[in-house]
């Protein structure tokens, strides 16, 4: 206990930049709890579409999605998602997962869908990990 103690009072920088750092991640972590939603992982998210219909919600902008995105994923950027939540009216009784780029704007997203009544969960990684884990994304 005194090494971590003379580490700090030795690299003052280094100590706040690690503290900085926790307290961030615990905050990150803390929203994530907050807005209820789960991360699933693209293996999971895989079985959720195949055994239980799940939809696959796009949320990145029109450009990103045409670049590559989960087969049959319906695209509604985040900055429309407020006022077209109603496109997934229909899918209500379906569990949403909602894929972002990195995985870290898709949270937000489920907090607008949890007010409006749906279950939703967040993609791990968004769409980096997707194809990162080796799944398969489509074009146009």
């Amino acid at each position: 206990m005194q090494d971590i103690f003379l580490f700090a009072q030795h690299h003052a920088t280094l100590s706040t930049a690690l503290a900085i750092a926790l307290i961030v991640l615990a905050i990150l972590e803390f929203l994530k709890l907050k807005h209820g939603a789960q991360q699933v992982s693209p293996a999971v998210a895989t079985q959720m579409i195949n055994h239980q219909n799940a939809l696959v919600l796009d949320i990145r902008n029109t450009e990103a999605f045409a670049s590559g995105h989960i087969v049959d994923a319906l695209s509604i950027p985040f900055a429309e998602l407020e006022s077209k939540y109603k496109k997934l009216d229909k899918s209500k009784a379906r569990p949403i997962i909602i894929a972002c780029a990195t995985g870290q704007e898709s949270a937000r997203a489920a907090s607008l869908l949890a007010k409006q009544g749906f279950t939703s969960f967040l993609l791990a990684g968004g769409i980096r990990g997707w194809k990162e884990a080796g799944m398969p994304v489509v074009k146009g």
